[in-house]
């Protein structure tokens, strides 16, 4: 049975490469809207880092702004958050995967820890990022439903949010 779901739709204007200050704002953000009863939170693309900025900065600049998923610092204090508060917490960031490529990337961290990635796929801010390959759908217990994400761009393709269908979505992210 399907239930109604307490959800959060956090915007704000990331300082352009700020991560810790920016974690520390989605932080205090996302523990008012869990006093508030959400129990999913979510933030724009790229909020971690910033995103206009990007598309100015050469490749070692892109680099130093990235972070592994899902076991660097960023997700880390997603995962914190999301425990602390008991929610679902999704929030935007680049990735440095382990072949050295990077992608514009969501994060959603789960109470248990659990922190689930979707690369962008069709991905143009930067010459820098790469576009991911693959759709994400995935369980979430606490909330009883099926999310899946697909960032900004990807959107703009039906076929895509089709795709999401039969991957039996009930709940489609789409940070901007």
């Amino acid at each position: 049975m399907k239930r109604v779901i307490r959800a959060a739709a956090v915007q704000l204007e990331p300082a352009a490469g700020d991560l810790e200050g920016n974690l520390q704002r989605i932080g205090a953000l996302a523990v008012a809207a869990a006093a508030r009863g959400a129990e999913l939170v979510v933030f724009p693309e790229m909020c971690v880092t910033g995103y206009w900025h990007v598309r100015h900065l050469g490749r070692d600049a892109v680099e130093a702004l990235a972070q592994p998923v899902p076991d660097g610092p960023a997700c880390q204090v997603l995962a914190r958050l999301a425990a602390e508060a008991g929610i679902v917490l999704g929030a935007g960031l680049i990735e440095r995967a382990g072949d050295g490529r990077l992608y514009n990337t969501y994060a959603v961290a789960q109470p248990d820890g659990t922190v689930t990635a979707h690369r962008k796929l069709h991905c143009f801010v930067s010459e820098h990022l790469s576009s991911g390959d693959a759709f994400t759908a995935f369980d979430v217990p606490r909330l009883g439903c099926r999310l899946g994400v697909l960032i900004c761009y990807d959107n703009n393709l039906v076929e895509n949010a089709r795709a999401m269908a039969l991957e039996g979505v009930d709940v489609l992210l789409a940070p901007h």
